[in-house]
C-alpha cells in the first residue's frame, strides 16, 4: 500500500509538471501569435494565426481537463488509500496493545510457573531432608535395637548368673545352718565341760567367749582325768572347732560376697530397665516425630498440587478465552476487509489498473499461510502448556503415591521393631 501510494503521488507530481509546461507553451505560443499578427498586420492572416490559436487553446484546455479529472481521481483513490491505511494502522495499534498485554500476561505467568517451581524446588529439598532425617533415624534405632540386643544378652547372663549365686547362696545357707546346730551342740559341751570346771576351781565367768578362753587356758593336766581316750577326745574336739570356727568365717565372707554380688546385680537390673525405658520413650517420641513430619509433608505437598493445578486451569482458561478473543477479532478484519472490498470494486470500473494492483496485494495478504501459520501456533502453544501442565501434575501425582508407599514401609518396620520391643519388655519382666 506505501509504494501504491507513493507511485500515485509521483505519478500526479508529473501531471502537476506537465500542466505547468503546457501552460507555460501555451503562453509563449500566445506571445509568439502576437508578435506574429504585430509583424503581418494582414487582415487574413491574422484570422487564420487566430483560429490556430483558438484550435491549440481548446486542445490543450481538453488536455488540462483530462488531466484535472485524473488529478481528481488519483486524488480520491489517495483518500481512500488514506483511509485504508490509517484504518491499518488502527488495527495494528490495537494488535499491538493485544500482544503487549499477552506478553506481560505470559512474563506474569512465566513469574508464577518459576515460583511454584521454586516451591516444588524447596517442597522437594523438604521431603529429602525428612527421608534424610528418617534414615537417620533407622539407623538411630538400628544402633538402638543392637544396643538393647546387647542389653538383653547381658542382662540373660547377669540373670544366670544371679540364679547360680542364688543357688549357691541357698547351698551356703544351708551349710551355715549346719554349722549353727554344730555350733550349737559345740556350745552345749563347752558349757558343760566349764561346768565341771566351775565346780572344781569355783570360778565364775560370764561370757561365751571368756568360757572358751578359761578352757584353752587350762593346762592338759587339770582335764586329764588319767585317761588317754578322754585327752584325745579333747584334742579332736578342739581341733575340729577350730575347723568349724575357720569354716564358719568362710562361709560369712562368701555370704557377705554373695549379697554384695547380688545387691551388684539387682543394681545394674535398675539401671537396664532405666535405660530400657528411657530408649523406649526415645524411639516412641521418634516415631511419633516422624508420623507428624510426615503428615505435615503430606499435606504441604497435596496443598502445593492443589494450587499448582487451580493455577494451571486458571492459566489455559484464559489462554483459550485469549484464544477465542483472537479469533473473533481476526473474523472481524475479514468481514471488514471484506466490505471494504466490496466498496473499492465502485472505483475499480474507473481505474483498472490501479486498482488491480490494490486487491492482488489485498487478496495475496488474506490468503498468506503465514496468517494461518500464526493462528495455528498459538492453538498448538496452548494446547503444549495443556499437556505439559498434565504431565507435571501425573509426575506429581506418581512422586506422591511413590512418598505414601514409602512411608507405609516405614509404618509397618516401626510396628514390627515397636512389637518386638514390646515382646523384649515383658521378656524382660518375667525375668526379673
Amino acid at each position: 500500500m506505501d509504494e501504491n501510494s507513493k507511485e500515485k503521488e509521483n505519478e500526479s507530481e508529473a501531471l502537476m509538471a506537465r500542466i505547468q509546461q503546457l501552460e507555460h507553451e501555451r503562453d509563449e505560443l500566445r506571445k509568439d501569435i502576437e508578435q506574429l499578427c504585430m509583424q503581418q498586420a494582414g487582415p487574413s492572416y491574422l484570422a487564420v494565426a487566430t483560429r490556430m490559436h483558438f484550435q491549440r487553446t481548446a486542445g490543450l484546455e481538453q488536455e488540462i481537463e483530462i488531466l484535472k479529472q485524473k488529478i481528481a481521481a488519483c486524488a480520491r483513490e489517495n483518500s481512500n488509500l488514506q483511509e485504508e491505511l490509517s484504518e491499518a494502522y488502527r488495527i495494528k495499534g490495537q494488535l499491538a496493545d493485544l500482544h503487549a498485554a499477552e506478553v506481560i500476561k505470559n512474563m506474569e505467568a512465566e513469574k508464577q510457573v518459576k515460583f511454584f517451581q521454586g516451591c516444588m524446588a524447596a517442597a522437594f529439598a523438604e521431603r529429602d531432608n525428612s527421608v534424610m532425617e528418617a534414615e537417620k533415624a533407622k539407623e538411630k534405632e538400628e544402633l538402638m535395637s543392637q544396643k538393647f540386643n546387647e542389653f538383653q544378652t547381658r542382662l540373660e547372663e547377669l540373670s544366670s548368673e544371679n540364679i547360680e549365686l542364688k543357688k549357691q547362696n541357698a547351698t551356703l545357707r544351708f551349710d551355715l545352718e549346719k554349722q549353727e546346730e554344730l555350733n550349737e551342740s559345740f556350745k552345749e559341751v563347752i558349757n558343760k565341760f566349764y561346768e565341771i570346771r566351775q565346780q572344781s576351781l569355783e570360778v565364775l565367768e560370764t561370757s561365751w567367749e571368756d568360757k572358751c578362753a578359761c578352757l584353752l587356758l587350762d593346762s592338759a593336766e587339770m582335764w586329764s582325768f588319767n585317761d588317754t581316750s578322754t585327752s584325745k577326745y579333747i584334742s579332736a574336739l578342739e581341733d575340729e572347732l577350730e575347723k568349724t570356727r575357720s569354716s564358719v568365717e568362710n562361709l560369712q565372707s562368701k555370704l557377705r560376697m554373695g549379697l554384695e554380688i547380688e545387691n551388684h546385680l539387682k543394681k545394674s537390673v535398675r539401671e537396664l530397665e532405666k535405660k530400657i525405658i528411657h530408649s523406649d520413650k526415645f524411639i516412641s517420641n521418634a516415631i511419633a516425630e516422624l508420623r507428624l513430619c510426615h503428615s505435615q509433608l503430606r499435606v504441604h505437598v497435596v496443598n502445593s498440587l492443589e494450587e499448582g493445578r487451580s493455577h494451571i486451569k486458571s492459566i489455559s482458561d484464559v489462554i483459550e478465552e485469549k484464544t477465542q478473543h483472537c479469533d473473533d477479532v481476526i473474523r472481524g478484519q475479514n468481514t471488514g476487509t471484506y466490505q471494504r472490498e466490496t466498496k473499492l470494486d465502485e472505483f475499480e470500473c474507473r481505474d483498472v489498473h490501479i486498482n488491480n494492483d490494490a486487491d492482488t496485494n489485498l487478496v495475496s495478504q488474506r490468503n498468506d499461510p503465514a496468517y494461518c501459520d500464526i493462528e495455528a501456533d498459538r492453538k498448538g502453544e496452548a494446547s503444549e502448556t495443556l499437556a505439559q501442565a498434565l504431565q507435571e501434575k501425573v509426575a506429581a501425582l506418581l512422586l506422591l503415591s511413590q512418598q505414601e508407599e514409602r512411608h507405609l514401609l516405614e509404618r509397618n518396620v516401626n510396628s514390627a521393631l515397636q512389637k518386638k520391643i514390646e515382646e523384649l519388655q515383658r521378656n524382660l519382666f518375667q525375668v526379673i
